[in-house]
């Protein structure tokens, strides 16, 4: 066949073959890069043939792209997958490569047929490119690829055929998972996986390769790793069309899969491993919110995050259940196993290990694991009873390990550690582990904090006991309260721990071995549980919205345009599930105050913003906090507030900068007061400061503003800022209505409606400090709040603040953390500090100016 005539058969049924019969010339390309000739109306064709070929000109995108990427041909055929073009290129068929070329610049869906480029997923992944109106597979092919951008090669090659044939008559399932590496989470996943593979065709999905790649295969229909699940999953080879009836996220540590089942209406249940304190926020926030039924391993791991769950009102009733992952089973081993694995470990370690106790610990070695209490409890232990041996079992350790390893490496050698004459040994992780676990007496599980580590299923599967911290794992819940193999010390009592571990009875195996009883809970059980779990909560959903509401506010997704339905689909599933982090509309917010007979509540209302045109008849004083410096004579010289204000007084932390803020106020015809103040408190504590220490009065009013670089510096972070500045300042030439209404004697505060709803968050845990310095109950959901800590307010509502917190407060010096420190409680306290001055709240809404 033919070039021509494979152009003709690939491009048969596209319609390009009416404007493009021949791939050899591009009348479009030709006329843009001549527009005189497209002007003159000349035939674009009979002018290339009888004048641009001997003038050098280049009659398509792949001549002029060959000439700045001379290797342009290797580049091609090494993208090249269909079997008629790779037949052309072993054979070296003359022009080939621009055939190719010129095939694959026609775009979606013929460049992904025929090659390992899509040109809309290069797009999707570099929207910087499209925003530049470039052609795909031209950037690709000239910068991409040694750019090291991603294509559809690294999708396709990242897909993994499983052992199972997909069946239609089964439903289809993904198991995502974070990695594929021999730790917890994983290992859970390979048994749903497992469990799963006789009834439902089984796809798993990992964040991370690892080694358990082969065997997941053994147990999947499709194993797929990809780091950006959301981007992909329109590109993988998935079967039946990537048609998948429900997903499991498999840990918290799975949330970034989310993304791709809420763009694509996909339920799935999130199956929690982890304890909320080590874990990221917002990677536990997401997690919840959007989940079709959360599914956490214990009683005691939702209660920790209930709180989380509160501020996004979860019905943790109704969308949560109990699943364990694994049942405790104690056995025993028998003498000889036992015998042979306490010679293999006296060989591992260099000590005769026989007629000695041994207590062995698990893990990577690091904080959380508690590897360092191991090493003290083993120094304790040594002093009572020096026949006693320590043994941990794990990777991680790192001499260089500044924040870790370094100290616990010092803290090893002069503790003895590996020494034969001492009693505590260290082992990297292998084949003997379970050697270990039989060999030896006792666990101990110093982690600070462990969800439900399978090292403690192992361990009575061993006939050996287990020592660990009360408040600290899964294992508080009622159903191990009877289990006496299973021994809780108070938390952090290495004296406690020590005095268990060096009771607890040797191991005494038994001579016989004895035949298994059935398991209370398969593999099988955990798979099927969930998956029957959110079947039963989804067939139960009678409440469903529809609709974006008011305010097109991302939580998960972009604001491009591209993410529109995928930003809708995010509010409609969590609006369904009656959970809140975006109001739908202001009206919902004013019913929200109305139906509460919360004291703050009563205080607040909502009215939309209105211009003036005048300046309001009040005298009034803006402060601004400014650590940074980058908008501030921008402000300045931009808004008319500023202008008419009767003071300007700038915090900021050094005499340098003071100097500078003084010079941008002179540049702008401003008089700008200075003062110098420690950098403590981010920009609330120096306002609040002004009260105290008599730079400002309660009877005056005030503005509140700060040059805080916001939401991470982004471009996103600065607009949500110019959002909050125009409701509270206007323009270059109007005024908010919002100083005419803090002008008004009944009001206290006025500040933003922000469209994003915000809770206690972190703060919640210092309610019960701050409780007992309020005149009445803590509401349960601060509802709102000026976010972002932008305000209009009276002296007397700060004076309110102060008083809360009194003159010796001892203030957290910075840096501080993101979120749940007291200058973020001051933030939502506001409305409080307004109502115990017996003056209300004002928040007003602009949904016309946009926040993101």
């Amino acid at each position: 066949m033919s070039l021509d005539d494979l152009w003709q058969e690939i491009l048969a049924e596209t319609g390009h073959l009416e404007q493009r019969p021949d791939f050899r010339f591009d009348p479009a390309f030709y006329g843009a890069r001549h527009p005189d000739l497209v002007a003159t109306g000349v035939d674009l064709r009979k002018h290339f043939e009888s004048h641009g070929k001997t003038e050098g000109r280049f009659a398509n995108a792949y001549q002029e792209t060959l000439k700045h990427v001379p290797d342009l041909n290797r580049r091609l055929a090494d993208i090249t997958v269909d079997p008629r073009l790779r037949a052309e290129i072993e054979a070296e068929t003359d022009g080939v490569f621009e055939l190719i070329f010129e095939l694959l610049s026609l775009g979606d869906p013929i460049d992904r047929m025929l090659s390992h480029f899509s040109e809309q997923q290069y797009f999707q992944a570099y929207p910087d490119v499209q925003k530049a109106g470039l052609v795909a597979l031209h950037h690709f092919t000239r910068f991409g690829i040694t750019e090291g951008r991603r294509s559809l090669r690294d999708i396709r090659e990242n897909q993994f055929r499983g052992s199972l044939e997909f069946d239609r008559t089964k439903p289809t399932c993904c198991i995502c998972v974070h990695q594929l590496t021999k730790t917890g989470a994983p290992i859970v996943a390979l048994g749903m996986a497992r469990g799963a593979k006789n009834t439902h065709n089984v796809i798993i999905m990992s964040l991370e390769q690892g080694p358990l790649l082969a065997e997941f295969q053994s147990v999947a229909n499709m194993v797929v790793v990809t780091s950006r699940p959301d981007e992909d999953f329109d590109f993988l080879d998935l079967p039946n069309g990537g048609q998948v009836d429900f997903a499991i996220l498999n840990s918290a540590a799975s949330f970034l899969f989310a993304k791709a089942f809420i763009r694509r209406s996909i339920p799935y249940a999130n199956y929690i491993h982890e304890f909320t304190d080590y874990i990221p926020v917002r990677q536990a926030f997401w997690s919840a919110l959007f989940s079709d039924l959360m599914v956490f391993i214990s009683e005691k791991m939702r209660q920790n995050w209930t709180p989380m769950l509160k501020d996004m009102r979860f019905d943790v009733a109704q969308d949560s259940v109990i699943i364990p992952q694994r049942v405790i089973q104690r056995k025993n081993v028998v003498a000889k196993e036992y015998s042979e694995a306490r010679e293999h470990l006296s060989r591992l370690i260099g000590v005769d290990c026989r007629n000695r106790r041994v207590v062995y610990g698990v893990g990577f070695v690091d904080w959380r694991k508690g590897t360092d209490l191991f090493v003290l409890t083993a120094q304790m232990a040594r002093k009572r009873d020096p026949d006693s041996l320590f043994v941990w079992v794990g990777d991680g350790l790192n001499h260089e390990h500044m924040p870790f390893g370094v100290w616990l490496d010092k803290h090893m050698r002069e503790a003895g550690a590996n020494d034969p004459g001492g009693n505590l040994f260290f082992l990297p992780t292998g084949q003997h582990y379970l050697d270990v676990c039989r060999a030896s007496d006792v666990l101990f599980l110093p982690s600070r904090s462990d969800p439900q580590p399978n090292v403690v299923f192992e361990a009575m599967q061993f006939g050996a006991r287990a020592v660990l911290f009360e408040k600290a794992t899964s294992f508080d819940d009622d159903v191990y309260a009877g289990i006496d193999e299973l021994q809780r010390v108070e938390y952090g009592d290495l004296v406690g721990a020590c005095d268990a571990l060096l009771s607890a009875p040797m191991k005494q195996p038994a001579r016989i071995g004895l035949p298994s009883f059935p398991r209370k809970r398969s593999d099988a059980d955990v798979f099927q549980s969930i998956s029957q779990a959110l079947n039963k909560r989804l067939s139960e959903q009678r409440h469903f919205v529809a609709g974006g509401g008011d305010y097109d506010i991302p939580m998960l997704f972009t604001t491009y345009e591209r993410d529109r339905e995928a930003r809708r689909n995010e509010r409609e599933k969590m609006w369904s599930y009656n959970r809140l982090w975006v109001w739908r509309s202001s009206a919902q917010a004013e019913a929200e105050l109305a139906a509460s007979d919360n004291w703050v509540h009563q205080n607040c209302r909502i009215e939309r913003f209105a211009w003036s045109d005048t300046v309001p008849p009040v005298d009034y004083s803006v402060h601004i906090h400014a650590h940074y410096l980058d908008n501030l004579g921008g402000d300045l010289l931009y808004y008319r507030t500023l202008h008419e204000a009767r003071r300007i007084v700038v915090t900021t932390d050094s005499t340098e900068k003071a100097d500078r803020i003084a010079q941008i106020g002179r540049q702008a015809g401003i008089g700008v007061e200075t003062i110098v103040v420690p950098n403590k408190g981010r920009d609330i504590l120096p306002f609040m400061q002004l009260f105290a220490n008599g730079h400002a009065q309660e009877d005056e009013i005030w503005c509140h503003v700060h040059q805080k670089k916001s939401l991470e510096v982004t471009d996103a972070g600065e607009t949500w800022r110019r959002f909050l500045m125009a409701i509270l300042l206007g323009d270059d030439t109007r005024f908010s209505a919002a100083l005419e209404l803090v002008a008004a004697p009944e009001t206290g505060l006025v500040t933003a409606f922000d469209p994003g709803v915000s809770n206690w968050a972190g703060s919640r845990r210092l309610l019960p400090q701050i409780a007992p310095r309020l005149p009445g109950p803590i509401p349960e959901h601060a509802l709102l709040f000026p976010v972002g800590n932008m305000f209009w307010t009276r002296g007397r509502v700060v004076a309110e603040m102060n008083g809360i917190f009194g003159e010796n407060y001892p203030w957290p010096n910075e840096p501080i953390a993101t979120d749940g420190t007291v200058y973020h409680l001051i933030e939502r306290l506001w409305p409080a500090a307004s109502a115990m001055a017996g003056l209300n709240a004002v928040f007003l809404d602009k949904p016309d100016q946009k926040r993101v």
